[in-house]
């Protein structure tokens, strides 16, 4: 493992090797959706980079704090780590924010008393480079007394100005402070009866939600999750429960003229709106292209239905490739609804391009991409805890 990578002696930036990467993505596939997919992969790079210096440089037992058969149920609700280093317990906590202004940590590893750690290393993680960066840390005690909680997303949110940002007295810390100047008391969360946990589990292993962890109150959640039978359960379900892709969209046959019959020519939807016309029309660039096709994608449960029209329009290459333009319009309203996310996803899950609507944007787009015949993928379309990826073979 090279450490002669640093910026800053008191920072630890390690090799993200080719072996990792690849053992990596071969252990993130088997999530119920893209998030958690991606969350696996970037906490997976971020375990292995660090394990293999520990073990490499350090005289230190190192290991994972859950069994490794175990590691899935974890990473299909919450973005973390746990080690073992010793007799400490250490969460490793990856982001792949730029700015290092503060540490973000999930709740489950502050407020779930088996969950809680000693220590918590704030890194960034450029999951397409060689690197991550260890560059801060700071101890459950800190995070109990000086971070902010955030209700929304259930984090402790720690300012970079209270964390320790010398890593070379992240060992010091390891050995010689006391166990009560590192973990702060909780409280224990009330014991989930069987009948409480199966219905909970009917609830959300059907349920379509990205962030399951935010879809009932901590103090349930929390118990559950801190049960493993309870919690692998709910694993299974959720991956038994996620529907099929439908099968990959073939923009090879739209070139040759043939399309699926959820995907229709612009024209037929000219009339459900006139905001919607006026935006076809006004996307200039466009209007020179070959081929443009347009599919209803409705987003929501029941009567919370909320309907868009996907826009993909193909632009011949001469140099064998395809040129491709994606935009999401609002289908009955005339601007659409704020934040829902537009994302291009490559064949691994790994985010490409992604946009977000803002207050009064008649559409969004991707800014225009390439591919050639036989590459795959990915269109997601997000709104709140809600989403729908279409899948692309060109």
């Amino acid at each position: 493992m090279n450490c002669d990578l640093f910026a800053d002696p008191k920072e630890w930036l390690l090799e993200i090797t080719p072996e990792i990467q690849s053992r990596s993505r071969q252990q993130s596939q088997d999530y119920s959706n893209s998030s958690s997919r991606w969350c696996a992969y970037i906490n997976q790079i971020c375990l292995y980079a660090f394990l293999n210096w520990v073990q490499t440089q350090y005289v230190l037992q190192a290991s994972i704090w859950y069994s490794s058969p175990d590691i899935p149920a974890f990473w299909e609700f919450v973005n973390g780590t746990a080690i073992l280093l010793n007799e400490r317990r250490v969460v490793l906590i990856p982001s792949e924010a730029i700015d290092d202004g503060e540490l973000e940590v999930p709740q489950e590893w502050v407020d779930i008393p088996s969950w809680t750690a000693d220590f918590y290393l704030a890194v960034q993680v450029k999951p397409d480079g060689e690197w991550v960066r260890f560059w801060s840390y700071t101890t459950h005690q800190e995070l109990k007394t000086a971070a902010i909680y955030d209700p929304v997303d259930r984090t402790y949110c720690l300012d970079a100005q209270h964390l320790t940002k010398d890593l070379n007295a992240f060992w010091m810390a390891d050995q010689f402070c006391r166990a009560e100047e590192i973990k702060a008391d909780i409280p224990a969360l009330s014991e989930l009866s069987t009948t409480q946990a199966e219905n909970m589990l009917q609830r959300l292993g059907r349920n379509s939600a990205i962030f399951t962890r935010l879809e009932m109150p901590f103090s349930s959640w929390g118990a559950l999750l801190e049960k493993e039978q309870w919690r692998k359960k709910l694993y299974q379900q959720r991956q038994q429960s996620q529907p099929q892709l439908s099968p990959s969209v073939n923009l090879s046959a739209w070139l040759q003229g043939i399309y699926e019959t959820s995907w229709q020519a612009i024209e037929n939807f000219n009339s459900n709106s006139n905001s919607l016309a006026f935006n076809f029309r006004s996307s200039g660039s466009l209007n020179a292209a070959k081929i443009k096709r347009a599919k209803v994608i409705d987003l929501g449960v029941e009567a919370q239905s909320r309907k868009f029209l996907l826009l993909v329009t193909l632009i011949s290459s001469p140099n064998q490739e395809v040129g491709i333009r994606v935009q999401l319009h609002p289908l009955e309203d005339e601007y659409l609804t704020g934040n829902i996310i537009l994302v291009l996803l490559s064949e691994l899950d790994e985010i490409i391009q992604e946009v977000r609507a803002k207050v009064q944007d008649n559409y969004i787009q991707l800014k225009l991409f390439e591919g050639e015949v036989g590459e795959c993928f990915y269109i997601q379309v997000i709104l709140d805890n809600y989403q729908i990826t279409e899948k692309f073979l060109i």
